[in-house]
């Protein structure tokens, strides 16, 4: 999941996040406050399942349809770039857009689950390239005051340019999709099935002599070398395996998230319909600007 351009001005490249603060399912997720929880009987959801890419740590979960997806949010931000871009040229400057691939980080909410990924890179996630819209530029040369207040000012006026923010875990974000996204994170963490999931996980952790890092929920400590990464998260992916599998919170995850949203099914088809429209526009900004089609 890639986080929204601070300013699109100075760099087309975006920036991963995800969670759900940055945007969730980037980190492993922190233990999370299950007061003032709705009540949702998780059989509702009971046919959702989440879809792991093993190759590449991506996670599809039934509210993915509401947020940007990686290569949706690389659109919408290279629009906003180019409008600001124009701005800056209204203002009598010469702008030079940046290009270059995004990037996007492996979904971590729960850790390292992926054996694949836990043998090529340890406990570090995953990090892979999101196709940008434009070819990387050269360096820019360095920008008079005069330009650079230019940039400054298109960036704070044209701000977003009305695009709407549909990432998972903006500081501040009340919206539905939100609010159903971290019901299910509270929801799925007290969760019968998923406690004893953890319990028989961190059993079979404790009988290799692992444990996880101080404070954290689902980070194996390892001894600091490459090679010990590699051997503590494929045990790790083992442990999960054993315990009823390494996707089993993730399926939990879903059937909540299925539960949640019948109750909001009419208001998150408007932010579907909304979302779709900003994509579309984001592409015609793109068109516009002398972006191929086959980029889009």
């Amino acid at each position: 999941m890639l986080q929204a351009v601070g300013s699109a001005v100075t760099m087309l490249v975006v920036s991963v996040i995800v969670t759900a603060c940055s945007p969730v399912g980037q980190a492993p997720a922190a233990p999370t406050s299950t007061s003032n929880l709705p009540v949702v009987d998780r059989a509702a959801g009971a046919g959702a399942r989440a879809v792991l890419n093993e190759a590449t740590g991506e996670v599809v979960l039934p509210m993915s349809a509401y947020w940007y997806s990686d290569r949706e949010n690389v659109l919408v931000n290279s629009a906003v770039a180019f409008l600001i871009y124009d701005c800056v040229e209204d203002a009598g400057f010469t702008v030079a857009p940046w290009g270059g691939d995004g990037k996007g980080l492996q979904d971590r909410r729960y850790g390292q689950w992926s054996k694949t990924l836990a043998a090529k890179n340890g406990v570090k996630p995953e990090i892979r390239k999101v196709a940008g819209v434009m070819p990387e530029q050269p360096d820019r040369p360095a920008l008079s005051a005069e330009h650079q207040q230019a940039e400054t000012k298109c960036s704070n006026t044209v701000g977003r340019a009305g695009f709407p923010e549909f990432l998972e875990g903006l500081a501040g974000d009340l919206s539905v999709q939100q609010q159903i996204t971290q019901d299910a994170v509270g929801l799925t963490a007290r969760d019968p099935e998923y406690l004893a999931y953890r319990e028989d996980w961190q059993r079979c952790l404790a009988e290799k002599g692992l444990k996880l890092v101080a404070g954290d929920t689902w980070t194996v400590a390892s001894g600091g070398s490459k090679e010990d990464e590699i051997r503590v998260a494929v045990l790790d992916v083992d442990c999960k395996e054993s315990s009823g599998g390494a996707r089993k919170p993730y399926d939990i995850f879903a059937q909540y998230q299925a539960a949640l949203m019948k109750g909001h099914q009419a208001e998150l088809n408007v932010l579907a319909e909304q979302k779709a429209a900003a994509v579309e526009r984001a592409k015609q900004v793109l068109r516009d600007h002398g972006v191929a089609d086959a980029r889009l």
